[in-house]
């Protein structure tokens, strides 16, 4: 009995430390994966088989996400150029046949590349012959790089990227914004690879890069902005609501535009452990230890917690595909303020990929929204 007795404990011993090492581990995933910015460029996981007349055959090269196979508009980039996929043509073992434009250069059969969910290369001169100011806003952190798009209105957009993401993910949505009138400012903030990096080099979901914002919002009421829409991507979004709650240029935003936001953290990092198919106690025990050792405050950047705040109308886009933060977030934002929130929901698409799964009706969608705040007093 003594014996087993021991065996026992050793057995119990060993589980703790291994459940416990597990979810020392997982908390380190949750660093690197959500906390640590990763500015590095994806792999060109792509092969470029052959090109035919206005149309571009694609194998797999390293196990590539779905975007080449999705339905919709995609750029494609390859060592020195850059071309745009449109319509799926056909399917077979292993390749794809899409439509192809070409916007920078002739890919060449057997060439690696790449997909690129912006869709536009460059900035938006090179873009959309649209003219922009480069500019540097005065922040706490130092300069933060920016764009500014003139425009006639006194309403002004504030573009917010997301995590690990470029000011180029702005691109999609400059014509429909530029045409009516109305003035951009593309913004950056700390640890984003432009502005320059925070004490702890690491994201922290609008905790502090609220702060950010709101020296490019006041920068835009000092040079003649009377309202601004604020429009956020995932880490952007979240960025925004801390925004809306912590600033006191808050109550001068007519609106807000937000595209897979995170809008709870904690549920984001639950989400990607249930797609590990990790147990529930291992990733409370994650969660808990993340908290100790990298200062997260899971409260404080549950948005939703306090969505009964808001009092600007959103409008919020989301991919029913998102495999980074789950769309029930944004579907309990829309059930929580349904007077206030617009929800489109995208059928098919990924993490911020729901102008790319249709931008015709994204676009429609925003320009209608946007007219109305326009046409209002």
């Amino acid at each position: 009995m003594r014996r087993a007795l021991a065996l026992l404990a050793v057995v119990l011993v060993v589980a703790v430390v291994a459940f416990f090492g597990a979810a020392w581990r997982y908390a380190d995933l949750v660093d690197g994966g959500a906390l640590r910015p990763d500015r590095g460029p994806d792999a060109l996981d792509l092969r470029i088989v052959s090109l035919g007349e206005g149309a571009i055959t694609l194998a797999s090269a390293d196990d590539p996400d779905d975007d080449w196979r999705r339905p919709g508009v995609w750029g494609l980039e390859w060592e020195g150029g850059y071309g745009r996929l449109g319509e799926l043509l056909s399917e077979s073992a292993g390749e794809v046949v899409r439509r192809f434009e070409p916007v920078a250069g002739q890919p060449a059969p057997g060439q690696l590349a790449r997909i690129d969910s912006y869709a536009f290369p460059g900035d938006p001169q090179q873009a959309f012959a649209i003219p922009f100011f480069e500019l540097n806003l005065p922040s706490e952190v130092g300069d933060l790089p920016a764009w500014f798009i003139d425009g006639p209105s006194r309403t002004w957009v504030v573009f917010v990227h997301g995590k690990d993401a470029e000011r180029r993910q702005a691109l999609r949505y400059l014509p429909v914004i530029h045409g009516l009138g109305l003035p951009v400012l593309v913004v950056s903030y700390r640890n984003d690879g432009l502005a320059p990096d925070g004490l702890d080099r690491r994201y922290r979901y609008g905790a502090t890069e609220w702060r950010d914002l709101e020296a490019a919002v006041a920068f835009a009421f000092t040079h003649g902005a009377q309202r601004v829409v604020l429009f956020g991507h995932s880490l952007g979004g979240a960025i925004v609501m801390s925004f809306m709650e912590r600033s006191a240029h808050a109550g001068q935003v007519a609106a807000l535009v937000l595209d897979a936001p995170v809008l709870d953290l904690e549920a984001t990092v639950d989400y990607a452990a249930e797609r590990r198919g990790l147990p529930g106690p291992l990733t409370a025990l994650a969660k808990w230890l993340a908290g100790q050792r990298f200062d997260v405050d899971w409260d404080n950047l549950d948005y939703l917690e306090r969505a009964g705040r808001l009092s600007v109308p959103v409008l919020l886009f989301h991919g029913d595909a998102d495999r980074t933060v789950p769309i029930k977030t944004s579907e309990a934002l829309a059930r929580a303020r349904p007077e206030l929130v617009t929800f489109v929901r995208v059928e098919g698409a990924g993490h911020v990929r729901s102008w790319n799964a249709d931008p015709e009706a994204y676009e429609a969608a925003l320009t209608g929204f946007l007219r109305r705040l326009v046409a209002a007093p």
